[in-house]
């Protein structure tokens, strides 16, 4: 019998220092070290402070602390890929031995022989994780054990995509598309808030795919897979009633982002709805430069722009109607809620555009 794929990707006792100093690394990252800078920038500037994040650069250059805190940022996302490829060498048989196609595997997995890649997904490693998630068995392992380490807690067990799937309010839908699926955080979750629905997930990457349908399969949950590129959907006209995609869009330039909109809006039935998750700034200079920096050190080089962009004016520039946007607050954070600056917060952003 072969190894359940949760089995072979869970966690072994004498790797647990190796994750806990990761997470320990980020926590002082995240708090002390940023806080440092905090105290630095706030001794500058004294009380001129700057009016927007233009202003915030000039004077983050010359702190102190700046240099510790990008290698410190840099040396973590740099060691979660070593430490984690690690990992999976010691199991990567059982896994190509786990994702071979079986009997019991559920939905369908249509892949493409003749995929053409985007440029800047061949040629930019991002997250920093060499080699990317599309090319080998390896790659989407390390990617879905790297993404436990990054969100460990409550969203260890896809916590965060159960919440979203919750909150998206949408009766009745026949047919699903989560868009840039990965290998299936929220596709599971969708499956699950709408389980008499035909789910189906999109991406690039054939191995994670894979790896998706195999955890959909010991999940009991028959979900259709299809490899693809968001920006040229290979679906008829009016086609789905619910889109989404969390986390993704961001990583795409901007007129990657827009021909991606209009092939939601092409595919999406009338009165369709999609639905996306992203991560806003937060509207202070210091916390958002940085930020800035930050996506930067780690190889998301599309993100920074993408945070200044109207992303509702885009998709009403593509056909959409009515937009929606608003912050999200899961795991019992309430409408209303300033967030303090003085932590490295991830805030939460939530976009609904419905196709008239």
């Amino acid at each position: 019998m072969t190894q359940s794929i949760f089995e072979i990707l869970a966690w072994q006792t004498d790797e647990l220092p190796r994750v806990r100093s990761l997470l320990g690394m980020r926590k002082f990252w995240s708090t002390r070290l940023y806080e440092k800078i905090r105290d630095e920038y706030e001794a500058a500037i004294g009380d001129k402070k700057p009016g927007d994040t233009n202003g915030a650069f000039a004077v983050i250059d010359e702190l102190p602390s700046l240099r510790r805190w990008a290698w410190l940022d840099r040396h973590i996302q740099d060691q979660l890929w070593r430490d984690v490829g690690d990992m999976v060498d010691d199991r990567l048989e059982d896994i190509n031995v786990c994702l071979e196609a079986k009997d019991d595997d559920l939905g369908q997995l249509l892949l493409d022989d003749d995929m053409k890649y985007p440029g800047y997904y061949e040629n930019i490693d991002f997250h920093r994780q060499i080699g990317g998630i599309w090319r080998d068995n390896r790659g989407a392992a390390i990617y879905a054990m790297g993404a436990r380490v990054i969100h460990i807690g409550k969203n260890d067990d896809f916590g965060l995509h159960d919440a979203f799937a919750d909150d998206i309010e949408f009766a009745g839908p026949k047919k699903i598309l989560d868009l840039a699926c990965g290998f299936g955080k929220t596709t599971f979750s969708l499956k699950k808030t709408f389980p008499d629905a035909h789910v189906e997930g999109i991406d690039l990457a054939a191995p994670c795919l894979r790896l998706g349908r195999r955890m959909a399969s010991e999940l009991g949950l028959s979900i259709d897979w299809r490899q693809g590129d968001i920006e040229h959907l290979p679906y008829d006209n009016d086609q789905f009633d619910l889109l989404t995609t969390t986390m993704t869009i961001h990583e795409l330039p901007i007129d990657a982002i827009a021909r991606s909109l209009a092939e939601a809006h092409r595919v999406l039935k009338p009165d369709g709805l999609l639905v996306t998750l992203e991560n806003p700034l937060v509207g202070e200079p210091l916390r958002d430069a940085l930020t800035h920096y930050h996506s930067q050190i780690i190889e998301e080089p599309f993100h920074y722009e993408f945070r200044l962009t109207n992303l509702a004016k885009l998709a009403e520039d593509e056909g959409f109607g009515a937009t929606i946007v608003k912050d999200w607050f899961p795991f019992g954070g309430k409408p209303g809620m300033k967030p303090d600056t003085r932590n490295w917060i991830t805030p939460w952003r939530w976009l609904e555009a419905r196709k008239v």
